[in-house]
């Protein structure tokens, strides 16, 4: 008995040696909602001090649900010495059914530097329309007849409105026509040559250098806003990166680029309003992907 016993305690003190070094839990604070209704997807991690953790994000795959609002904490050091990192998503989705959030998959180097990869169970949430009130009726009403209109103007009076609107439009375009004429623009520079020459500029400011990372990073995804706009006409300065994302798509370029900017923007978004701190080898990786995203949406020459 006193051995049995002495082995339990000796099991439970050699239990953190078998731990694994990376925790990672997945939840959500409802699995049956109503369309339209927003939940809370929550993504935990806990792992030891001195593990790396690579950067994710976990809104790159939630099935048909979108995001709506996000928050990612800071990691916080707990009681046994290991840090723990929370983001917290709000998503809601417009279809009714039966939907599966898939499991999320994170990479990280080990204390042995090795590198390795943990997942996390799928979730399924039930989607359901929503339910008629008390006072909602099922027959359908039967549509009311033209509604009398006393003292209406006559129609000509209408007539001559519509007529004096359409004269005062011809005369702003005709005089706008005129002053394009007499003062012909320049040709503007293509939208790639505005893109690499504000690069340039950036990596000449040294903000790195001077402990401006958050503001370096700001700058860095501004450029290529402002060259996805001049590129592809679209507003991208204030846009979500999921609103970004989705009007993207919606333009029908070409999905490898589509998902090659969405993921640099949230690796931007990260440092911008997460306080994620990089490392020296991912500010250069990212400005090297923002280098990346101008050549592979620039057309080849020829010759």
């Amino acid at each position: 008995m006193k051995k049995l016993f002495i082995g339990i305690i000796l099991l439970l003190l050699c239990e953190p040696l078998f731990a694994e070094p990376v925790n990672l839990e997945v939840k959500v604070d409802r699995d049956k909602i109503t369309i339209g209704d927003k939940i809370k997807y929550e993504v935990i991690v806990e792992y030891d001090n001195g593990v790396e953790i690579e950067p994710y994000t976990a809104g790159k795959n939630l099935g048909e649900f979108e995001i709506k609002d996000y928050k990612i904490e800071v990691p916080q050091k707990i009681k046994s010495g290991r840090l723990i990192s929370r983001a917290i998503y709000t998503i809601a989705t417009f279809t009714t059914g039966e939907f599966t959030i898939p499991g999320l998959k994170i990479k990280y180097k080990d204390l042995d530097k090795q590198e390795k990869e943990i997942s996390s169970n799928e979730i399924k949430i039930k989607v359901e329309s929503v339910k008629p009130g008390p006072n909602d009726k099922d027959d359908i009403r039967p549509l009311a007849g033209p509604a009398e209109i006393k003292g209406a103007l006559p129609a000509w009076v209408f007539v001559v409105f519509i007529l004096l609107i359409a004269g005062i439009a011809v005369f702003v375009y005709l005089k706008k026509k005129k002053e394009k004429e007499e003062k012909p623009a320049l040709p503007p520079a293509p939208a790639e040559e505005i893109a690499r020459d504000a690069l340039s500029a950036l990596k000449e400011a040294k903000l790195i250098e001077k402990g401006l990372i958050k503001e370096y990073y700001i700058r860095l995804s501004d450029i290529i806003r402002t060259y996805i706009e001049n590129k592809y006409r679209i507003f991208a300065m204030d846009r979500t990166t999921w609103e970004l994302f989705q009007e993207m798509r919606s333009k029908r370029i070409e999905r490898s680029h589509v998902d090659k900017i969405n993921y640099f923007f949230e690796d931007c978004d990260m440092v911008k309003f997460a306080k994620y701190t990089p490392i020296q080898k991912e500010i250069e990786e990212a400005y090297k992907k923002a280098e990346e995203i101008v050549d592979m949406t620039t057309p080849k020459i020829i010759s």
